[in-house]
Protein backbone atom coordinates (compact mmCIF):
# COMPACT_ATOMS: atom_id res chain seq x y z
CA UNK A 1 0.00 0.00 0.00
CA UNK A 2 1.28 3.14 -1.22
CA UNK A 3 1.08 5.97 1.17
CA UNK A 4 1.71 9.19 -0.74
CA UNK A 5 -0.60 9.86 -3.42
CA UNK A 6 -0.19 12.54 -5.97
CA UNK A 7 -3.34 13.48 -4.20
CA UNK A 8 -1.67 13.80 -0.73
CA UNK A 9 1.74 15.43 -2.47
CA UNK A 10 -0.45 17.61 -4.07
CA UNK A 11 -2.34 18.96 -1.28
CA UNK A 12 1.18 19.01 1.44
CA UNK A 13 2.57 21.13 -1.45
CA UNK A 14 0.08 23.23 -1.64
CA UNK A 15 -0.02 23.61 2.16
CA UNK A 16 3.44 24.43 2.19
CA UNK A 17 3.13 26.85 -0.74
CA UNK A 18 0.34 28.90 0.89
CA UNK A 19 2.57 28.92 4.53
CA UNK A 20 5.21 30.45 2.44
CA UNK A 21 3.19 33.05 0.36
CA UNK A 22 0.82 33.89 3.92
CA UNK A 23 3.99 34.25 6.12
CA UNK A 24 5.83 36.16 2.92
CA UNK A 25 8.80 33.91 3.37
CA UNK A 26 10.07 35.49 -0.46
CA UNK A 27 10.84 38.58 1.16
CA UNK A 28 13.20 37.28 3.46
CA UNK A 29 14.92 35.03 0.86
CA UNK A 30 17.97 35.41 -1.05
CA UNK A 31 16.23 37.69 -3.08
CA UNK A 32 16.45 40.49 -0.17
CA UNK A 33 19.06 39.12 1.94
CA UNK A 34 20.67 42.30 2.08
CA UNK A 35 16.94 44.12 3.52
CA UNK A 36 16.84 41.36 5.80
CA UNK A 37 20.54 41.33 7.08
CA UNK A 38 20.82 45.00 7.28
CA UNK A 39 17.39 44.30 9.89
CA UNK A 40 18.64 41.62 11.79
CA UNK A 41 22.14 43.42 12.23
CA UNK A 42 19.78 46.83 13.86
CA UNK A 43 18.02 44.40 15.84
CA UNK A 44 21.55 42.19 17.01
CA UNK A 45 22.97 46.22 18.13
CA UNK A 46 19.27 46.82 19.49
CA UNK A 47 19.78 44.20 21.65
CA UNK A 48 23.21 44.99 22.53
CA UNK A 49 22.42 48.16 23.63
CA UNK A 50 19.93 46.63 26.20
CA UNK A 51 21.92 43.90 27.58
CA UNK A 52 24.53 46.71 27.73
CA UNK A 53 22.95 49.05 30.05
CA UNK A 54 21.21 48.17 33.45
CA UNK A 55 16.71 48.63 33.26
CA UNK A 56 17.03 52.39 34.57
CA UNK A 57 19.33 53.17 31.48
CA UNK A 58 17.96 51.30 28.84
CA UNK A 59 15.23 53.83 27.98
CA UNK A 60 17.75 57.17 27.96
CA UNK A 61 20.87 55.02 26.68
CA UNK A 62 19.25 53.02 23.66
CA UNK A 63 16.20 54.78 22.86
CA UNK A 64 17.79 56.12 19.60
CA UNK A 65 18.68 52.90 18.51
CA UNK A 66 15.60 51.46 19.42
CA UNK A 67 13.90 54.28 17.35
CA UNK A 68 16.09 53.55 14.40
CA UNK A 69 15.03 49.98 14.27
CA UNK A 70 11.53 50.82 14.54
CA UNK A 71 11.60 52.92 11.12
CA UNK A 72 13.45 50.44 9.56
CA UNK A 73 11.20 48.04 10.15
CA UNK A 74 8.15 50.78 9.30
CA UNK A 75 9.98 51.23 6.20
CA UNK A 76 10.25 47.98 5.30
CA UNK A 77 6.43 47.05 6.28
CA UNK A 78 5.90 50.13 3.55
CA UNK A 79 8.35 48.51 1.19
CA UNK A 80 6.39 44.92 1.33
CA UNK A 81 9.62 43.37 2.85
CA UNK A 82 8.14 42.04 6.10
CA UNK A 83 7.98 38.23 6.46
CA UNK A 84 7.26 36.05 9.84
CA UNK A 85 10.67 36.53 10.40
CA UNK A 86 11.41 39.95 11.10
CA UNK A 87 8.32 40.61 12.21
CA UNK A 88 8.62 38.25 15.21
CA UNK A 89 11.75 39.79 15.52
CA UNK A 90 10.48 43.10 15.80
CA UNK A 91 7.34 41.51 18.26
CA UNK A 92 9.97 40.21 20.94
CA UNK A 93 11.96 43.35 20.50
CA UNK A 94 9.36 45.69 21.02
CA UNK A 95 8.22 43.45 24.30
CA UNK A 96 11.47 43.72 25.85
CA UNK A 97 11.70 47.46 25.41
CA UNK A 98 7.58 48.47 26.73
CA UNK A 99 7.53 45.61 29.04
CA UNK A 100 10.59 44.28 29.84
CA UNK A 101 12.03 47.83 30.73
CA UNK A 102 9.04 50.26 31.12
CA UNK A 103 10.18 52.30 28.27
CA UNK A 104 7.07 52.99 26.38
CA UNK A 105 5.95 56.42 27.20
CA UNK A 106 3.04 58.41 25.78
CA UNK A 107 3.91 60.34 22.86
CA UNK A 108 3.29 63.75 22.62
CA UNK A 109 0.49 63.92 20.33
CA UNK A 110 -1.75 61.46 21.63
CA UNK A 111 -1.82 64.14 24.80
CA UNK A 112 -4.26 66.69 22.88
CA UNK A 113 -6.20 63.85 22.06
CA UNK A 114 -5.98 62.47 25.68
CA UNK A 115 -6.81 65.38 26.84
CA UNK A 116 -10.05 66.61 25.01
CA UNK A 117 -11.16 63.07 25.83
CA UNK A 118 -10.69 62.97 29.23
CA UNK A 119 -12.58 66.95 28.97
CA UNK A 120 -15.59 65.46 27.35
CA UNK A 121 -16.10 62.11 29.59
CA UNK A 122 -15.90 64.66 32.52
CA UNK A 123 -18.88 66.82 31.06
CA UNK A 124 -21.57 65.34 31.70
CA UNK A 125 -20.72 64.55 35.41
CA UNK A 126 -19.67 68.41 35.92
CA UNK A 127 -23.21 69.34 34.08
CA UNK A 128 -24.69 66.69 36.97
CA UNK A 129 -22.90 68.07 39.67
CA UNK A 130 -23.72 71.95 38.91
CA UNK A 131 -26.95 71.19 38.37
CA UNK A 132 -27.39 69.38 41.82
CA UNK A 133 -26.57 72.51 43.77
CA UNK A 134 -29.29 74.27 42.91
Amino acid sequence: MNFWTPIMLWRLFDAYLNMWVNVRCSTCSGLSSNISEEFKNETDETLRCFRKHNKTQVCDSCRERYNNLTSLFKNLQEKGFVCADLADSMNSTAASWSVGYHCDHLQFEYLPVLSMTCGVLLLPLSFYLLLSKF
